[in-house]
């Protein structure tokens, strides 16, 4: 502990003073351990934009991927969207960025175990463009 607050070790100081020039970021700590979704409502509790996006630890933004969807919250403000999610291989740490328009599904089977679809061919047919949102 340090000063009443967590030390990040990999910053080398505690998180508040490493944002303290970033007057867009606000730290939020919760009393105790409570997990990604109540955490990311803490977050949006306190924010004050009028579009979140939550990144996790495993996400890594590559030029040019908030545009287009921020272009169709502001289309339809009641959008709620994803990007498509390249692959980073697990075992090379390679990155498979995919080009050819390949959209998969995430889904949950009965066990609510996650897993990728491919997209069903009726999203195919109604699709005219790649870019076009998947439903």
């Amino acid at each position: 502990m340090y000063s009443g607050l967590l030390y990040d070790a990999h910053l080398g100081r505690p998180l508040e003073d490493y944002f303290l020039h970033q007057p867009k970021v606000k730290v939020v700590r919760a009393r105790r351990r409570e997990g990604l979704i109540r955490a990311r409502l803490m977050g949006a509790a306190v924010a004050k934009a009028p579009i979140l996006t939550y990144l996790d630890s495993h996400c890594e933004c590559a030029q040019g991927w908030l545009e287009p969807l921020l272009q169709r919250i502001a289309n339809n403000w009641t959008t709620v969207v994803c990007p498509v999610i390249d692959v980073i291989d697990d075992e090379t740490f390679e990155y498979h960025f995919r080009e050819s328009g390949e959209v998969n599904v995430g889904g949950f089977d009965w066990n609510l175990q996650f897993s990728w679809h491919a997209m069903p061919e009726r999203e195919h047919k109604r699709r005219n463009h790649t870019w076009d949102p998947v439903w």
